[in-house]
């Protein structure tokens, strides 16, 4: 992150800080030097809230827990920027968060986010997870986790719950959206158990090469080039690569990726709230063997990079459906390394982007080049359902033209 962009959010987390410090009764001072860091209106929507705290600790009838009481101002002060994907995070949500992009955690093996009407809904399970196998899709509304229902600004502690134990039994009331625009309830119980997520694999496949990438995490690049490169050893005609369910990760992973398939010129521009932009590019190194990318609505974030600039390069046909249309970048790190006092972590929506055709992608996604739409009971996908796999059969034939 550059050195002025820093500078702007320590100065807005410093203001968060300060209102955590001002309701809990232990007085600050609200300058930095000679620079004064709130205005009028800021000190007293700040003093107002001190004042609320007062009428709590005078009137509340059950004891307060001052540690949940200031994480709750935290969220509560991010929460109020509108964006789902910006919030404060405890350290232990922080460090779960963390354990999920190492490729190694618990749970039934989602990937969820907020929508804008405050509902949880399911980006994408992840392949071969309990949830998976449990025929959890994207787009699944989760409405209620042990018979209580979860709105989208409870999302950590439905989160914690869905975590749990190995073997804890989780039950979940699914919404799912029907033909009619109507939803049907279902309800699901899926164990909880270990999942050890190694973000791709590949096969042979009637010739050609297969490779499914579920996430972009720390180690995905590694493992991406390893099996491209083995199936380069095996002769393989053309390469599919299946981006289909995967909610996105490290943008940096992708970039990487981008890096080794494409020619040399720009592969995604981000845009701050300054107008200010950087451009990730490519090398002149690329790879040439043909190619088809599937896509579908659970394909989001990192998976629209990569779509996208291949999109833009005609370097592959675009197969599937529209995908997800998440086309903001967030930093998260611990908040002290924004020079706030706290265990906890800060995650901020601090970037758009864009393809190298200068193309949007927020709230509108990648379109395929092939339209293709696999019937609503189909609940798995991939080499091992191709009978039922439209998407797949499709791409197979456009390789098998080239």
């Amino acid at each position: 992150m550059k050195k002025g962009l820093k500078w702007v959010l320590a100065t807005i987390l410093v203001i968060a800080l300060m209102l955590g410090s001002f309701i809990m009764g232990n007085r600050m001072a609200i300058s930095s030097g000679d620079k004064v860091i709130l205005n009028r209106n800021d000190y007293e929507v700040f003093a107002k809230a001190e004042e609320m705290k007062s009428v709590i600790d005078r009137y509340f009838l059950f004891d307060v827990d001052k540690k949940e009481l200031k994480n709750g101002v935290y969220k509560g002060l991010f929460k109020g920027l509108d964006d789902p994907y910006s919030e404060y995070l405890t350290k232990e949500e922080f460090d779960s968060f963390m354990e999920s992009t190492s490729g190694e955690y618990k749970g039934i093996g989602i990937f969820i986010t907020v929508t804008e009407d405050n509902l949880i809904k399911v980006v994408s399970p992840i392949k071969d997870s309990p949830a998976f196998k449990a025929g959890i899709k994207p787009d699944d509304i989760i409405y209620s986790v042990n018979g209580e229902v979860y709105p989208g600004d409870r999302l950590n502690e439905a989160t914690a719950i869905m975590k749990g134990k190995v073997g804890d039994k989780v039950k979940l009331v699914i919404k799912r959206k029907k033909s009619d625009d109507n939803y049907e309830n279902i309800d699901m119980e899926i164990t909880v158990d270990n999942i050890n997520l190694v973000t791709v694999d590949s096969k042979v496949l009637e010739g050609l090469g297969y490779i499914h990438i579920s996430q972009f995490g720390e180690k995905t690049f590694d493992e991406f080039k390893e099996n491209y490169e083995g199936l380069k050893k095996k002769d393989v005609k053309g390469i599919i690569l299946d981006l289909r369910n995967n909610p996105g990760g490290l943008k940096d992973t992708c970039v990487k990726i981008a890096d080794y398939l494409l020619p040399e010129g720009p592969i995604v521009k981000t845009v701050d709230k300054n107008k200010k932009e950087e451009v990730d590019m490519s090398d002149a190194k690329e790879e040439n063997l043909p190619m088809v990318v599937l896509i579908n609505g659970g394909s989001a974030s990192a998976s629209e990079i990569l779509a996208g600039a291949i999109k833009d390069y005609e370097k592959a046909t675009i197969v599937g459906t529209n995908s997800f249309g998440k086309g903001i970048v967030q930093t998260i790190a611990p908040a002290k390394n924004f020079g706030v006092d706290d265990d906890g972590a800060i995650k901020l929506t601090i970037q758009e982007y864009f393809t190298p055709k200068d193309k949007k992608i927020h709230k509108i996604g990648v379109k395929p080049d092939v339209q293709v739409e696999l019937s609503e009971d189909i609940i798995n996908f991939g080499p091992e359902f191709l009978d039922t796999d439209s998407q797949l059969k499709e791409a197979i034939k456009i390789l098998e033209k080239k």
